[in-house]
């Protein structure tokens, strides 16, 4: 089984227009630009384009796997005199959850969906030693191919009440908290509040209670999201906490949404750190 993949994959890579518009970054890691992406998946309009790639970031949200590694935000430079475009550029993963989340009556989109679920299935096995026959070959992938499809339709089918979702009914195992997202793009959780605190994204409230271990009191915070950032944060409230100046206790989390905004957020501020610190090149 394990064989028939890794074959099938290097057989799709050798005539599927999927695997020419691969590219390779400095560093030598693969990626798809979204861009190149939407025309081979039958999108006419980066607008249009922008609902599977939107799925497919929260998607990975909810998997803890929003990273930079996997969804990095770019800026595909474009004809003289025109506005530069938004782009991203996706990991193998991130492509095959776009293509997973695309629109099942494009038979571009099903194309896209069989090739990076034969590239996903076969990276997690070895290099085969004996090659199958094609109809053997042929027979396996189609299976493996139609169970991930119709695993797809499912989460979709899950996913579609949140894509209009309103904060109050959001369900405490969507959110993401501040020490799991925090760990996830490896930075402090005490830095991540300080920053989206310094951007008003959230601000803190200051409270005190009595401690009897400490036989004294302390400081209690509760962080709340600004009103233009509600979508982003969910406040879960802790009715069995001690109240916090005659009000329920909450503690804020990230909604998947929350979450890819902060992500940017972070990332764009690594790239502007890292622009500062580069050499610059002689003076003309």
């Amino acid at each position: 089984m394990n064989d028939l993949f890794t074959y099938a994959a290097q057989q799709e890579s050798a005539r599927s227009p999927f695997d020419q518009i691969k590219r390779t970054d400095d560093q030598g890691n693969e990626y798809w630009s979204a861009r190149d992406l939407m025309t081979l998946m039958g999108y006419s309009t980066w607008q249009n384009f922008e609902t599977p790639l939107n799925r497919a970031m929260t998607t990975a949200g909810n998997q803890g796997q929003f990273t930079a590694s996997n969804f990095n935000r770019s800026v595909k430079v474009t004809a003289a005199g025109k506005m530069p475009q938004s782009d991203w550029h996706l990991s193998r993963f991130a492509a095959y959850l776009v293509a997973m989340n695309g629109d099942p009556n494009k038979p571009e989109v099903a194309a896209a969906q069989s090739y990076f679920a034969i590239q996903t299935r076969a990276a997690e096995v070895q290099a085969p030693s004996v090659k199958p026959s094609g109809a053997e070959l042929l027979a396996m992938a189609v299976i493996e191919a139609q169970a991930m499809i119709a695993a797809k339709d499912q989460h979709i089918a899950e996913l579609e009440p949140k894509a209009d979702y309103v904060d109050t009914f959001v369900a405490d195992e969507d959110l993401i908290t501040f020490r799991t997202l925090a760990s996830d793009l490896k930075v402090g959780e005490g830095e991540l509040r300080a920053i989206l605190l310094d951007r008003k994204w959230i601000y803190k409230q200051e409270s005190s209670r009595w401690s009897e271990t400490e036989q004294r009191k302390k400081p209690i915070y509760r962080y709340s999201a600004m009103a233009d950032k509600k979508n982003y944060f969910h406040a879960v409230l802790a009715h069995d906490a001690p109240r916090f100046r005659g009000e329920v206790m909450h503690t804020l989390k990230l909604t998947p949404e929350g979450a890819v905004a902060v992500n940017r957020l972070i990332a764009q501020m690594r790239r502007s750190a890292a622009a500062l610190q580069s050499p610059k090149g002689p003076a003309a």
